[in-house]
C-alpha cells in the first residue's frame, strides 16, 4: 500500500508495480500504452479543487490574472467533460 499527497506521481508508481488505483481518468487517458484503464465497479463522487495564496499577492494584478486564467480554463474543460 502506498500513499500519495497528489495524483500526479500516482500514474508512474503504478506503471512500476503491480498496484491498482482510483485516479481522475485525465491524468491516465495518454497513458494507454503503459496503464490499464477499468471502469471503478461502483459510481465515484467528485472532489472538490481548490486554489490558494498568500494574502500578500491578494491584490497584485499578475498573481489576479493567472488565478483567473486557471479558473477560466478548470472551467472550461469541466463543462467539456460534463456538457
Amino acid at each position: 500500500m502506498l500513499s500519495a499527497s497528489s495524483f500526479l506521481p500516482v500514474p508512474e508508481l503504478v506503471a512500476q508495480s503491480d498496484c491498482v488505483a482510483l485516479v481522475p481518468r485525465l491524468l491516465v487517458e495518454a497513458r494507454d500504452e503503459q496503464l490499464l484503464f477499468v471502469a471503478p465497479p461502483l459510481p465515484v463522487e467528485g472532489f472538490a479543487i481548490g486554489m490558494f495564496w498568500h494574502e500578500r499577492s491578494d491584490g497584485h494584478a499578475g498573481f489576479r490574472w493567472v488565478r483567473e486564467f486557471i479558473a477560466l480554463v478548470a472551467d472550461s474543460r469541466a463543462s467539456t467533460l460534463t456538457g
